[in-house]
């Protein structure tokens, strides 16, 4: 009888481990609207810091960032996404309104959003 509680243990401490490391591979909410990258599914292929390295970074983990959204344009956050070979770059609304080439950008960005 003393192995029933043992085995009823083991379940419990083995299924812990998973949950707690559940909320670790979640990715933060966004404003609607916001330019993002899911940072934690960053291939690191080095597209969108070509792109502009002042605006897309690397973090500790080699993995991209929006550095600084006003050190490029919507054109460039476009691209980026185009470019992303794992798709994780959503360029959020352009913050110029007068930025050339808008309406054209915004059909691009749809499917990145």
């Amino acid at each position: 009888m003393a192995s029933a509680p043992v085995a009823a243990a083991k379940p419990a401490a083995s299924a812990a481990p998973a949950a707690a490391s559940a909320p670790v591979e979640q990715e933060p909410e966004h404003p609607p609207g916001e330019a993002y990258i899911e940072t934690p599914r960053c291939s690191t292929c080095n597209e969108c810091t070509q792109i502009n390295n002042k605006m897309f970074a690397y973090d500790g983990n080699k993995q991209a960032y929006i550095a600084d959204i006003n050190a490029g344009t919507y054109a460039q956050l476009v691209e980026a996404a185009e470019s992303c070979q794992v798709a994780v770059i959503h360029p959020g609304k352009p913050k110029n309104p007068n930025e050339p080439g808008l309406e054209d950008l915004l059909k691009r960005a749809e499917a990145f959003q």
